[in-house]
């Protein structure tokens, strides 16, 4: 049995460090990160992303911190875009991305709003499990207990991925695949899921 808890807040760079990693081959990441301080870039850009849900307690982690995700619970998503809305901010854009980047980052965070549904849900923003763990179940669980709650609750839940190869594995959980965005400039397509409440 896989057990999991709410990441802490003093986690914040241990876990920014756990996402770089599990993401280092990202397709969506790649298009808009610096190539040559990817690695940083990409704490960089996961800091605010769990500066906004650590506090609502929305970023679970496995036992050995070798798997997180980022949930954003219903109650706290701005109405403008979830998670995504307030990094439209030029000077953490300038650390994520390098000037010929710099339009594909704001491409992602004004798609990334656009596509938000506007019904309350939760939110799965990311969830990652780093290389050597991965085929353990561990992102299984993660998604599964918080899908309990939101169940439970009633609620509905929404993700976003690119990886087409991954639509399969969230249709397991009951997500039903609602549409595509394409990002422009040549970027890459987003895949979006919408999964009902599962009644007792």
């Amino acid at each position: 049995m896989t057990s999991s808890r709410a990441a802490r807040p003093d986690e914040a760079r241990e876990l920014a460090g756990l996402l770089a990693r599990a993401f280092a081959d990202d397709i969506v990441l790649d298009w808009f990160l610096r190539p040559r301080s990817r690695r940083r870039a990409a704490e960089q850009f996961f800091a605010p992303i769990l500066a906004d849900a650590l506090p609502h307690g929305g970023v679970r982690v496995d036992a050995n911190f070798s798997a997180c995700a980022i949930w954003l619970p219903p109650h706290a998503q701005p109405a403008q875009g979830g998670v995504w809305a307030g990094l439209m901010n030029a000077l953490w854009m300038l650390r994520i991305a390098s000037p010929l980047r710099f339009s594909r980052l704001e491409a992602v965070i004004r798609t990334s709003v656009e596509i938000h549904p506007k019904e309350r849900c939760y939110y799965l923003s990311f969830i990652a499990t780093l290389p050597h763990a991965r085929g353990q179940g561990l992102a299984s669980a993660l998604i599964a207990e918080t899908l309990s709650q939101a169940d439970a609750e009633a609620m509905p839940a929404f993700l976003e991925t690119a990886d087409a190869a991954k639509v399969g594995f969230y249709q397991r959980f009951g997500f039903e695949l609602t549409g595509q965005a394409q990002l422009p400039m040549g970027g890459p397509t987003l895949n979006l899921m919408w999964r009902e409440p599962r009644p007792d």
